[in-house]
């Protein structure tokens, strides 16, 4: 992977990688009853170098996963072609993971690495994007947390069907910038927001000593239009906005500064504890409720219908969805597991007489759904 120098650029790093136990305890991120972590995947599109495929990325956003106590599981996504079963394939990483990490992107240059000159897409690389695109489709859909930052950010809202603005689409990704050159704002959070409500409780127990959040917004895509379901949840004192969640409740946040360099404030730390936290409640809710599994085909072709159609992937209703405390305990969760075409088809047998071929499809679903 392709980083900075991270001991030169970031004081913190010297420590190493990784969370005493103690520290993982202070931030709320405690193990699960075998001691395992939560684990946390970061897609890596593979691209082609001049040696043969390379595998790039900035390798901060899986430092502070590991800092604050999760399990980095990279994800490589080859520049295959997308095709109509590409769901089901990527279906089989869900069960591997507990959440999902859209860290800020690299870049791809020629001319010795002069920043001026930017190498264009090539078919390749664009079908490993389209394979990051349906992931993260995919687990949005599920409802699976996801922390999204930077580049990764718009390529969360992007995915959903959000649009970047058309004058900074094409500027180089923070990470060719060094970070001397970033700007920092201070944020403001809403009121009546899911991240304020994440918040809160650092506030209030340490509102005598806490320092205005200064966090480092750096250029890249610049998110215009929010996709359906998401909504706006920060803004910069001049008034940019600068992060958006789920409107649904599901830990679901997208901040286009570079949270993962700012663990030096408990701004950064109480969400990135927040979403470890969310990540091991929507593990334990599955492993609870293990019937989702049995609704793949259903799910897939669900997703792939909205995806085609246009239609929203965050619908109020999470196939797995779970609610956590915002409190300093260990949060609970409890799970809701929706299968929308069943219940839609529910919502018609009430309202008429299901006829004997209705009846008969009926049996055989219960029956196959009870053989597995």
């Amino acid at each position: 992977m392709r980083s900075y120098d991270m001991h030169n650029e970031h004081p913190e790093h010297n420590n190493g990688i990784g969370t005493p136990p103690e520290a993982r305890q202070e931030a709320g991120v405690l193990p699960g009853p075998d001691g395992s972590l939560p684990s946390i995947g970061i897609p890596l599109p593979v691209q082609q170098g001049k040696q043969g495929p390379e595998l790039v990325a900035d390798a901060v956003g899986a430092w502070a996963v590991e800092r604050m106590g999760g399990h980095v599981l990279l994800l490589p996504l080859w520049p295959f072609p997308p095709h109509q079963q590409m769901y089901h394939s990527l279906w089989q990483l869900v069960p591997l993971i507990d959440g999902l990490l859209l860290p800020a992107g690299v870049g791809r240059h020629d001319g010795g690495g002069d920043p001026d000159v930017r190498v264009e897409e090539s078919e390749a690389e664009h079908w490993a994007r389209a394979w990051e695109s349906a992931l993260v489709q995919l687990v949005t859909y599920l409802g699976m947390p996801l922390l999204a930052i930077a580049e990764g950010a718009s390529t969360w809202n992007r995915a959903l069907g959000g649009t970047d603005s058309e004058a900074r689409r094409n500027l180089e990704p923070a990470a060719s910038l060094p970070p001397a050159s970033w700007e920092h704002h201070a944020i403001r959070v809403r009121a009546r927001s899911s991240l304020a409500l994440t918040l809160q409780t650092t506030i209030r127990e340490q509102r005598d000593q806490l320092s205005p959040w200064n966090l480092a917004v750096v250029p890249g895509p610049q998110v215009e239009g929010l996709a359906p379901g998401l909504s706006w949840c920060a803004q910069s004192e001049e008034g940019t906005p600068v992060a958006f969640e789920r409107r649904d409740g599901v830990f679901g946040l997208g901040v286009l500064g570079r949270l993962d360099w700012g663990l030096d404030q408990i701004y950064s730390r109480t969400i990135f504890a927040a979403f470890l936290q969310a990540c091991r409640a929507f593990d334990r809710s599955r492993h609870k409720h293990p019937g989702w599994e049995a609704a793949r085909e259903t799910i897939c072709a669900t997703v792939v219908q909205r995806v085609r159609q246009g239609q929203p992937l965050i619908t109020g209703h999470a196939i797995m969805s779970y609610q956590s405390s915002q409190s300093s305990e260990p949060r609970s969760a409890s799970v809701a597991i929706a299968h929308e075409p069943l219940a839609s088809a529910r919502a018609r047998q009430r309202s008429h007489v299901p006829t004997k071929a209705e009846l008969n499809r009926i049996r055989r679903q219960r029956l196959k759904l009870a053989a597995r």
